[in-house]
């Protein structure tokens, strides 16, 4: 099966390297143009918990999606904000009979592909595992989170259509590589689950320009992290998605209070973007909070908060106070 990984940052890097090692024909897309320089060249060098150091070379690396043609399968990793304008600049990987798999982070991205793609066509799902690009062509990670059991979770938007037996094949292609996924029916519960921990951390820290580990361990940051996550559970169940604000707290919350003085800090990506003046996922985050809520009449004040301060901050990165020297 060809695969064009769109978006192969380190996410998608992984993602492909572990399908290029199950046997499929992976391709990486992307406009860092070093990365795929280094890709090319030298293969992709990754340190992966529990696997250890090994090089993987793919069929190919480019910023250019006319280098690679139709594909069978499109896994999608970029950041939301950019959903429409990459998939339009990339419609030479697009056949009638491609399917395009969203693995990105937050709600949103499926109805931006909507506008640009048949349903039947369009699988989605969430990542739940983590990598770094620490130099060009050399990525480190977890293949999945130690509460997960898996490291990906996906699903066809219609089941029954002639893709499915795609995503099937997908799945095969992660387990042959080393990779454990899954196609799961409840996607959208495993969706919700993510964006649990996404919303309560990644903005928020992002304003305050702390970690996470600082933040949930001040007696203001922890009572702001209960009302976040209490206002995405009260969403998502009114969604059909049963989520218990209560039990999400006693097994995310308290588990991620500090019970040591920290000394290795890990920085949400919004931090990243926020040092880097770039735009946050906060859209598809908190932001998504909000709008979901607000098509269902359930307030989020606190979510509402974090995604309008995320949007002035964003809009204000050359307003910032500069102390006089």
């Amino acid at each position: 099966m060809k695969i064009a990984i769109l978006g192969a940052g380190a996410m998608g890097s992984m993602v492909g390297a572990f399908l290029k090692k199950g046997g499929g024909e992976v391709y990486f897309v992307d406009p860092y143009e070093a990365h795929m320089r280094a890709v090319t060249e030298s293969g992709l060098t990754m340190d992966i918990e529990g696997h250890g150091r090994e090089t993987v070379r793919v069929n190919g690396a480019t910023v250019r999606a006319a280098d690679v043609g139709v594909c069978d399968l499109v896994i999608l990793l970029v950041k939301g904000i950019n959903t429409t304008s990459t998939v339009q600049n990339s419609k030479a990987l697009f056949g009638d009979n491609t399917v395009v798999l969203t693995l990105q982070n937050g709600i949103g991205n499926v109805d931006l592909l909507k506008e640009l793609l048949p349903e039947e066509n369009i699988g989605y799902g969430i990542l739940k595992s983590s990598a770094t690009l620490y130099a060009p062509g050399r990525i480190f990670g977890r293949d999945r989170f130690p509460d997960s059991p898996a490291g990906a979770f996906f699903y066809p938007l219609k089941k029954d259509t002639y893709c499915f037996e795609k995503y099937q094949k997908l799945a095969e292609l992660f387990s042959a590589g080393g990779f454990i996924a899954a196609l799961d029916e409840n996607i959208d519960a495993v969706i919700w689950d993510k964006l649990y921990n996404n919303a309560v951390f990644n903005c928020p820290c992002a304003i305050l320009q702390i970690a996470p580990q600082d933040f949930i361990s001040h007696d203001m940051g922890t009572e702001l992290y209960r009302q976040i996550g209490r206002e995405v559970c009260e969403v998502a169940t009114a969604k059909g998605i049963p989520m218990d604000a209560n039990d999400y707290w006693t097994r995310h919350g308290l588990p991620s209070i500090p019970k040591k003085p920290v000394t290795v800090r890990h920085y949400t990506s919004a931090i990243h973007d926020v040092s880097r003046r770039n735009k946050t996922e906060v859209d598809f985050l908190n932001g998504a909070v909000y709008r979901e809520g607000q098509k269902l009449g359930i307030p989020t004040p606190y979510n509402e908060t974090i995604w309008r301060m995320t949007k002035v901050l964003e809009d204000t990165y050359d307003l910032k106070y500069v102390p006089e020297k």
